[in-house]
């Protein structure tokens, strides 16, 4: 399929072109993606470069591991959950390397990721999911919608049946009782 086609295709039909190797598809996916992605990076950094270098490397990434990688939902809402992933990874890092430098003294390399800290990122994963599990069903449904699936406050209302205002109801009280049950953490995933 021509290139110019590719801008006409929706994002999961992209990613499995992407998946077969094809590397137009992949540009025009990178394309459509990068803004909204390093948007969500920034935000949780206020680092410009820090946010570039984590969208390159989540497509780098992704591209490195298409065979494997089974997206099963929104394209976008797979890249952007990969992205709130390194940019926790970085902070800890960071943070890391902060509280290091200062019982030191001296400035230290940049540490690579250690066991310990893939262990507190699947750990604040899972607090993140047993509070998404703690909502009620159809607060949970919409909230899932919204940010794991990317889909708008029309969306979600079309696919639930739901008025505009209801979706924005119903996502307001999953925020607040999600940053409630992530108290700090919470600054990482909104």
């Amino acid at each position: 399929m021509p290139p110019e086609h590719h801008q006409q295709m929706p994002d999961p039909a992209l990613w499995d072109l992407c998946r077969s190797g094809n590397l137009q598809a992949f540009s025009t996916l990178y394309d459509r993606l990068w803004q909204p992605l390093y948007e969500t990076a920034w935000w949780r950094l206020r680092d410009e470069d820090a946010a570039k270098d984590i969208v390159q490397e989540t497509f780098i990434h992704c591209w490195q591991q298409r065979h494997t990688l089974l997206i099963t939902s929104s394209v976008k809402a797979y890249f952007q959950s990969a992205i709130r992933r390194r940019v926790l990874n970085h902070l800890q890092s960071a943070a890391a390397r902060e509280k290091y430098t200062r019982l030191s003294g001296e400035q230290l390399p940049l540490l690579h990721h250690d066991t310990s800290e893939t262990v507190e990122v699947r750990e604040l994963e899972a607090l993140y999911r047993k509070q998404l599990a703690q909502l009620p069903p159809a607060m949970r449904e919409v909230f899932t919608d919204s940010r794991e699936h990317g889909l708008s406050v029309a969306e979600i209302a079309e696919k639930r049946q739901l008025s505009p205002q209801t979706v924005k109801n119903q996502l307001s009280g999953a925020l607040k009782k999600m940053r409630e049950g992530l108290g700090n953490w919470a600054k990482f995933f909104f």
